[in-house]
């Protein structure tokens, strides 16, 4: 992470960076949060990612601390800050007054931009298993990116232990959610398939755009609800996330995918890259 943060309403030191102790973002872990691509010294498409952390803030009823034009500014201002040319942002909006532990001193809410210098990740290719954890698509959260997201934590963790990159989380009805950090895609035949909202899986912004690329591409798309046993007989996967980008799977448990093969996932990450870079 880079040395400069915004909190609240300034610039200042990460490490001089306070908020109370009696936070509700603290103690329960009750907030939201958006993690954004930083191209060329630019956020990209800020908006999207603002709108709907303003329907995720609004649904988890976080307080917004502050609107539209004055968070774009705060961003540019950092990512200036920091001399990010390339690399990632992160908002995060935390519930201040909340609880029975208050102190009188705490906001409504606090909000923090991060940013960190890399450079992209790459297309490494990512094995995957499925979680013994369940996602439930009908909780009052269920596809919010809030910050208590521990189960996802564990789930990874755990396929880690087993020697996989990530795991396939399904809901409660036994169906394709996500991974434990990213959108999920699979092709059969000519068509595209990947998870619809009412799985429970986050409406991410390069799923969006992903979404969008197929379309225009005149790829059959079909967002919906599919069993385990789809993937495993799928020809090819991918994965789509802020942090990843569109990254190919090479597994999923037994099953492995001809990366040479992969056709589709390579022309949509191409369109997706001049999409990011344009």
């Amino acid at each position: 992470m880079d040395r400069l943060i915004f909190l609240n309403d300034r610039i200042v030191d990460a490490a001089s960076a306070r908020i109370s102790p009696t936070s509700a973002g603290l103690l329960y872990g009750w907030g939201v949060f958006a993690t954004l691509r930083i191209v060329e010294g630019r956020t990209f498409d800020f908006s999207r990612y603002w709108e709907r952390l303003e329907q995720h803030a609004a649904r988890a009823r976080v307080p917004m601390a502050l609107g539209f034009d004055d968070a774009q500014t705060a961003m540019a201002r950092l990512v200036e800050a920091n001399g990010v040319r390339e690399g990632r942002a992160r908002i995060t909006v935390v519930r201040g007054n909340a609880g029975v532990w208050r102190s009188g001193a705490e906001r409504e809410s606090e909000i923090l931009f991060f940013t960190a210098t890399e450079k992209e990740t790459g297309d490494r290719e990512i094995t995957m298993t499925v979680s013994p954890y369940r996602a439930l698509s009908t909780g009052a959260l269920a596809g919010v990116k809030r910050t208590a997201m521990i189960e996802n934590l564990m789930a990874r963790e755990e396929a880690r232990a087993r020697g996989f990159d990530d795991a396939v989380l399904l809901n409660e009805r036994g169906e394709i959610v996500s991974t434990t950090a990213a959108n999920i895609f699979f092709s059969e035949r000519d068509e595209l398939y990947t998870p619809g909202l009412a799985t429970g899986c986050v409406a991410g912004i390069t799923r969006h755009w992903v979404c969008e690329i197929a379309r225009k591409m005149g790829i059959h798309l079909v967002e919906g609800s599919f069993r385990l046993q789809r993937l495993r007989s799928a020809r090819e996967a991918f994965l789509t996330s802020t942090a990843r980008g569109v990254v190919p799977a090479a597994s999923f448990d037994i099953a492995r995918y001809e990366l040479k093969k992969s056709s589709m996932t390579r022309v949509i990450n191409l369109e997706f890259q001049k999409l990011l870079h344009g």
